[in-house]
């Protein structure tokens, strides 16, 4: 761990961003077109209801190639995130907002991951959100990437090490035990 994360340390000023699938959903062979192929992962809405109270943004960052592919739309894809929303709310968690890039890897486009867009429209919708005090939390190599870059601390899901990675908890809710410790 290269970053030592306290529970003091997050306070109103903090900001969670967090990747969709492998994080807050069971990744699925294809892509998730539809509310019934979306899973929470086990704990995931216990969990994100805990992080609700400790960071004063919460906001997914996602890449949807799906979209790009032709496999999915705009509409399917906000389906799904309406059905996600409302499991998280009942919860008693919150999302603030989720932004997504659904555009193909090999398009290099600024708003996917590990690019910066996501992050830049965050802190343009939420002017307060200073990446230096916000938290990464993804399970890919662009997820730790895009966080580092921007100067979050990162948080690997994996059940292996990753030096790239401030930390690594086999899941989000590792990652809200830490916390609470």
């Amino acid at each position: 761990m290269k970053n030592s994360i306290k529970l003091e340390a997050v306070g109103p000023d903090w900001a969670l961003f967090l990747d969709r699938d492998g994080v807050i959903n069971k990744k699925i062979d294809g892509y998730v077109t539809k509310p019934s192929d979306f899973e929470f992962l086990p704990g995931v809405l216990a969990a994100l209801a805990t992080l609700s109270d400790l960071f004063s943004h919460i906001v997914i960052v996602t890449n949807q190639q799906g979209i790009g592919k032709g496999l999915m739309t705009h509409d399917d894809l906000h389906s799904v995130h309406s059905h996600m929303l409302r499991h998280i709310a009942l919860m008693g968690g919150r999302i603030d907002n989720i932004y997504y890039s659904p555009y193909l890897e090999h398009e290099n486009h600024y708003t996917r991951k590990p690019n910066p867009g996501m992050a830049m429209q965050a802190a343009q919708d939420y002017p307060m959100i200073s990446f230096e005090s916000a938290v990464m939390v993804g399970d890919s190599d662009s997820d730790i990437v895009f966080g580092n870059q921007l100067g979050m601390i990162t948080v690997r899901i994996s059940s292996t090490t990753d030096e790239a990675a401030d930390m690594t908890c086999s899941s989000l809710t590792d990652f809200v035990t830490y916390l609470d410790k």
